[in-house]
């Protein structure tokens, strides 16, 4: 089969998805400024309260800080899943983080009580379901890796 030869317009094309993607990963660098500006500032308005000993607003910090503390790693992970991309470098090993982060997020945060007996059941599973293959993905992935001696 004949290869395609690139023209002007494909070479154009290629380069404006790549400065896109360029512009994406710098977006999501202020993201990633701005989350941790937020968490500052939750942190520090929970300690400046005047109920910042009490176990409940204690706790609803902890929650908070997490939840917060986790979407900045899937931001990161986001961030090092464009880089790679555009570096035309294997993109597996970012998106399986990003995915187990996403995972333990949603598992801290999920509330049973929220939902009906079956469904938290269901959900339940399908948060075991997803870790399990991640976590699989994971270690197939970095077993190859350190096979080949290219570790990140």
């Amino acid at each position: 089969m004949d290869q395609i030869k690139p023209t002007r317009v494909t070479n154009w094309l290629e380069e404006s998805v790549t400065i896109l993607q360029t512009a994406i990963a710098g977006m999501l660098v202020v993201l990633l400024v701005l989350g941790v500006v937020n968490l500052g500032l939750t942190i520090g308005r929970s300690l400046l309260a005047l109920d910042a000993l009490r176990p409940a607003t204690i706790i609803s910090l902890i929650r908070s800080a997490i939840d917060i503390a986790l979407y900045l790693f899937v931001v990161v992970e986001l961030y090092k899943t464009i880089v790679a991309y555009v570096e035309a470098k294997s993109v597996v090993m970012a998106v399986i983080h990003a995915g187990l982060i996403a995972v333990v997020r949603q598992v801290i945060i999920f509330k049973p009580d929220d939902y009906s007996p079956t469904s938290a059941i269901t959900i339940t599973g399908v948060y075991v379901l997803l870790l399990t293959v991640l976590l699989l993905g994971f270690y197939v992935v970095h077993r190859e890796i350190d096979s080949e001696g290219e570790l990140d």
